[in-house]
């Protein structure tokens, strides 16, 4: 008896329509992830795209307010250094050593601002990835966290905090 197998049908899987469906997910991702919160809107999860760009908005706000900053103590600095009259007139009274400080200070907030931008939507692309990894994980009752405040009084003690319960 232990030699006889017994015989279960095999599922077949072309390889064409496993290529085919990779190349569909692939293709999806790709298009989804050039525009901002498109990702975020495959996954039915719109209110997280006005989130993105206001977060898009700031960062663009901040890069062109510290440029254009920079631009101008840039040029009084150039000017201070060639004894030309400097044209802004915030900038008459400053030093040449304080024109160079702040130059600098302004072009690192500039460089940081582009970098806070590619931050802002690599974290973009990793929420709508994790959110559609996360799309058929189970929430049911059983799975719970409460979160309550908690305050004690004593005669010589008192406290505040939150209480948190987890039930799996």
């Amino acid at each position: 008896m232990a030699q006889h197998l017994e015989q279960t049908p095999v599922k077949t899987i072309s390889l064409q329509e496993t290529a085919k469906k990779n190349m569909s997910s692939v293709k999806k991702a790709t298009l989804l992830s050039i525009i901002p919160g498109g990702g975020q809107i495959y996954n039915k999860s719109y209110w997280k795209v006005p989130v993105i760009y206001a977060g898009f908005g700031a960062l663009g706000y901040s890069y062109v307010f510290y440029n254009r900053v920079y631009n101008d103590v840039r040029q009084a600095y150039i000017q201070k250094l060639n004894n030309e009259p400097i044209t802004n007139p915030e900038y008459e009274n400053v030093s040449e050593d304080m024109l160079y400080n702040l130059r600098e200070s302004y072009r690192k907030s500039r460089d940081l601002s582009v970098i806070g931008m590619a931050g802002w939507y690599a974290f973009n692309l990793m929420d709508a990835a994790v959110d559609a990894h996360l799309k058929g994980f189970d929430v049911g009752e059983k799975l719970t966290l409460k979160v309550k405040p908690q305050y004690q009084y004593g005669p010589s003690y008192s406290y505040a905090g939150l209480s948190l319960k987890l039930n799996f």
